[in-house]
């Protein structure tokens, strides 16, 4: 939704690499989560992205060199667009967007207003769905 606002090559990486490690939290990538992690390859010109990140690298390692500030909203609002993709916010994806809201200094009020867009946005798409297939 808001990637093409990341243009730097490195960031694109940490991007997909974060992604991949939240979509694979719970030992199952979900349709859904599969959907989005497409849709973000094609939209950053990265199709034939592979992941290379050590499972070893902290969340830190892949997104704390990140200085600009619009650029860690981006990253923590497409984040939690994945985390809740599949209906399931398990520990492992808690822990990860815990970290990624310390790491990115945002505050509490902040993260929650980010996460209520999310959950409305979802909404929103199911309400779509159901206009679409009860016509």
């Amino acid at each position: 939704m808001f990637l093409h606002f990341i243009t730097e090559a490195e960031h694109k990486a940490a991007f997909m690499e974060l992604a991949h490690r939240i979509a694979n939290s719970d030992g199952f990538m979900n349709r859904n989560e599969w959907h989005y992690i497409q849709g973000w390859m094609l939209e950053l010109g990265l199709e034939s992205w592979e992941p290379q990140a050590d499972d070893s690298l902290s969340t830190a390692d892949l997104v704390g060199h990140l200085k600009d500030e619009s650029l860690k909203r981006i990253f923590l609002a497409e984040m939690l667009l994945l985390i809740f993709a599949d209906g399931n916010y398990n520990d492992e994806e808690k822990r990860i967007a815990e970290e990624m809201r310390q790491l990115f200094r945002c505050d509490e009020e902040t993260f929650g207003k980010f996460r209520s867009w999310v959950e409305s946005l979802n909404k929103l798409k199911v309400e779509g769905m159901k206009l679409i297939l009860d016509a």
